[in-house]
């Protein structure tokens, strides 16, 4: 489930509201940025933890190892740090549902989604992402975890990157959409 809703703090805002079983997937990541302060590898058994609630212990290891990976590769190569949540949080910084969003769209790397996502994320080799992203997205899978992927003129709504129209971002399927504007 994916819930988007416009904030009235600041123009052009998105606050994205991560289903509890994707929480345990960004908060690896989310970890890793914890890591460099203090390398203890221990914080990574609550994300670890967290998935084995939503999916079984091996499929929950596959994805905290594949996720730093792919974490480590895009720091190497962004040369900034992210925008992160909270450890734990439900509420996802533009920057993790960037994230989420190349992960899930690895699928097919040839789209345009996949595209945007990975130069939002300043990704230099979408290939070479594909590999770690397909193997991440492999693991959720085989663990039963689903994020459901934006539409493209959704995901540049959400990003700012599009032309400025209203966009329908449903919640989940069968449940009442919300209208955004930028």
């Amino acid at each position: 489930m994916l819930e988007v809703l416009p904030c009235s703090n600041a123009p052009r805002t998105v606050a994205v509201l991560l289903h509890p079983s994707i929480v345990p997937v960004i908060d690896v990541f989310r970890s890793l940025d914890l890591l460099e302060d203090q390398y203890d590898l221990a914080l990574l058994d609550g994300p670890e933890h967290g998935l084995t609630a939503h999916t079984g212990p091996d499929a929950a290891k596959a994805i905290v190892s594949d996720a730093l990976l792919l974490a480590f590769a895009l720091t190497r190569q962004r040369g900034r740090p992210f925008s992160y949540r909270p450890v734990g949080s439900r509420h996802g910084s533009l920057d993790e549902f960037c994230l989420l969003t190349l992960i899930a769209s690895s699928r097919n790397l040839a789209s345009d989604l996949a595209v945007d996502a990975a130069t939002l994320l300043d990704v230099a080799s979408l290939h070479f992402m594909g590999a770690l992203t397909g193997e991440i997205v492999r693991h959720m899978d085989a663990g039963g975890l689903v994020f459901v992927l934006p539409s493209l003129p959704e995901f540049r709504a959400m990003m700012g990157t599009g032309s400025s129209e209203e966009v329908l971002v449903e919640a989940a399927p069968g449940k009442v959409g919300r209208n955004l504007r930028h």
